[in-house]
């Protein structure tokens, strides 16, 4: 029995990603998805998410947070018609998560939770683990990682830096993306 389970947690692990990256603030561009490296890092991020598809993954994991993670989803959600066995799983942190964002930004992510496969919510308000947990929630069911991110000093307090770290611990593959840029760092398998 346990080498089945030990097999399904395997399977799930190579057939699943999940997206994370820095706030859009310390992006060059901030909040303006127009601006050309913005785009860039989409259109990366969407070969990126094409390749893992054409290699197996089906499962995409995203909390919706504003930047890399709303984008990914959006993304997946873009690519389900020519990939009908890819799926989308929101997991949110907390209920509230988009209440003080822009009526726009409120929209995407309306949207993205209403189309896509399903949504698990961590907690029902803000605490101040809710986040940490839904980013553990995130590793512990994926097995790459594709993440908009540069190891930068300022950026150690950042979630997604906390995010990253715990991947690297659990042996996930990590696709880098560099915010400055838009070059991918291949996949890096690295346990802390």
């Amino acid at each position: 029995m346990t080498t089945q389970l030990n097999q399904e947690v395997k399977n799930m692990l190579t057939s699943s990603c999940a997206f994370t990256g820095h706030h859009p603030m310390h992006f060059p561009f901030g909040y303006d998805e127009d601006d050309d490296l913005c785009l860039r890092i989409q259109n990366t991020m969407l070969m990126q998410i094409l390749a893992l598809c054409e290699n197996g993954v089906t499962d995409f994991y995203s909390d919706c947070e504003v930047g890399p993670s709303m984008w990914g989803a959006e993304l997946v959600l873009r690519i389900m018609e020519r990939y009908p066995q890819v799926r989308l799983f929101c997991i949110l942190p907390f209920e509230e998560q988009a209440k003080k964002w822009t009526p726009a930004l409120r929209d995407r992510y309306y949207t993205i939770l209403e189309k896509s496969t399903s949504n698990h919510l961590i907690s029902t308000r803000c605490t101040n683990d809710c986040r940490t947990r839904c980013n553990r929630f995130l590793v512990d069911h994926a097995g790459f990682v594709i993440a908009v991110y540069e190891n930068r000093e300022v950026a150690q307090l950042e979630p997604a830096a906390h995010f990253i770290s715990y991947a690297r611990k659990k042996g996930r593959g990590i696709i880098t993306i560099d915010p400055d840029t838009a070059f991918v760092t291949p996949i890096i398998l690295k346990i802390d």
